[in-house]
Order: structure tokens, then sequence, then C-alpha cells
């Protein structure tokens, strides 16, 4: 379905708007679970209609244990604004050579979004609900619709 979703034509899309966009991402987690730490990651995002998208993620979190998120999301945009929701996986390496343990995840966040031609600037502000946990991020995307 989601594979469907991304060759298959948009209809209902503005004339001339983009549908796709990649971005890269930087932020900071909250303290807590991912002890506060710095957040890189890449985002794509493929417009289902002038309002509805589906965006997966993919994070890494350093700190002083280093956590990796990968999220699908589905968002509905408010002219500038958006929100969106959806589930993914947290998963960490806690000590050297230790296995590595993952958790289910469920996100949620909000974005303002500026455009300047092809160019995209939006902060973000997320929850993520881990493991009875809520895990705060914000952060910025900068990327470009294609």
């Amino acid at each position: 379905m989601i594979s469907l979703a991304l060759v298959a034509p948009v209809k209902g899309a503005e004339p001339g708007h983009h549908l796709n966009s990649v971005s890269a991402f930087l932020g900071v987690t909250s303290e807590g679970r991912r002890q506060r730490a710095s957040t890189l990651g890449l985002e794509y995002e493929r417009r289902l209609s002038d309002r509805w998208f589906i965006t997966p993620a993919i994070e890494h979190a350093f700190g002083d244990l280093d956590f990796s998120i990968v999220a699908l999301t589905l968002g509905y945009r408010l002219n500038r604004w958006a929100v969106y929701a959806g589930p993914g996986v947290e998963w960490a390496q806690h000590e050297a050579g230790a296995e590595t343990q993952s958790e289910f995840l469920f996100r949620t966040g909000v974005l303002y979004e500026l455009e300047v031609g092809d160019l995209i600037v939006s902060p973000h502000a997320m929850v993520d609900f881990v493991d009875d946990d809520k895990v705060a991020v914000i952060g910025v995307t900068v990327g470009f619709n294609f």
C-alpha cells in the first residue's frame, strides 16, 4: 500500500506544487530516556493530496546513550502548519558489545513550513511515546522539493 502511494499520481494536489521533498533534521531531545542528546536525521515526504502526506524518517540521537529511530508518519497540512503521527522503532546499544535493544514508539508532532523556491526550512516539535516514557524532540529540517 505504501509503495503504491509513493508511485501513484496524486489527485487533487495543487497544480505546480512539488510532490516530494527530502530534508536533513538537526535537533535536541529532552533529558531522560535519551539523555538530552543531539539528534541528526533524514526524512522523505510524499504528498498524497493537497493536504495529506506520508513521511518515513530515520534519526540518530548522540549522547551518553546512542539511540536510533525509524518512524513512518501520516500528516495533515493546514496552510503552512502541519500535524503528524505514526508508529516507529527505537533501538539502542547501551554498552559497547552489549545486545541491541529495540522498543516500539509512537511519534506525534507539529511543524511550520517555510518555502523559498525549492528550499524548505521547517521547525519541528515532536513527542515520542516509548515504553511508558515521553521524549520531546525539537529541531529544524532543511531540504528541497522535487
